[in-house]
């Protein structure tokens, strides 16, 4: 199999609309399946979390940065940081939070969400963060695997309502001395 021709750039306000697509597209394709008896609760979600005019702004602002993964040309994923963001259950010291990182059905398993991860974790060690978080459905088995591979440790649980469903994520960090250098 030939490697994609994967880009990966950091978006900007401008690309709000993409962002907000491949983010419901990709959420929609990962977790819709959890919603299957409840359709509105995930259309509310996706129109109130990833409405065009909200991702506008959260990519203007300083404390997010975002990055876009083109394969040839066509975006097919991103990723968020935030920084800094404290973890829920440790809140001291210098500490980034991987909020998102989403990738088309189709392109999961091609090498896409390793240089992205690799991008948010060298601006994190930019930024001098200690600690790089995220939280990963319990259940999203194959992503718990990628970011174990990664380095990421378990640091213990949360939960988060959507609608009238509550699900349960680990919580998960990677301290700075394994960030990519």
């Amino acid at each position: 199999m030939a490697p994609l021709d994967l880009q990966i750039r950091i978006a900007e306000p401008k690309d709000a609309e993409i962002v907000a697509l491949l983010a419901r597209i990709t959420f929609a394709e990962t977790f819709g399946h959890l919603f299957e008896q409840h359709r509105d609760d995930l259309r509310a979600y996706l129109d109130r979390t990833f409405a065009v005019d909200k991702i506008r702004r959260s990519l203007a602002h300083p404390v997010n940065r975002y990055w876009l993964g083109s394969v040839s040309g066509l975006p097919v994923s991103f990723a968020k940081l935030k920084y800094p963001s404290p973890i829920p259950l440790a809140q001291t010291g210098n500490v980034a939070q991987l909020q998102k990182i989403y990738v088309l059905r189709g392109f999961v398993g091609e090498g896409v969400g390793k240089p992205l991860v690799d991008a948010v974790l060298e601006d994190a060690a930019s930024r001098l963060a200690d600690t790089v978080w995220l939280d990963v459905l319990m259940e999203n088995s194959r992503a718990i695997r990628f970011y174990q591979r990664r380095g990421f440790r378990m640091l213990g649980e949360d939960t988060y309502t959507i609608g009238t469903q509550t699900f349960a994520f680990h919580l998960m960090a990677l301290e700075r001395a394994s960030f990519p250098v």
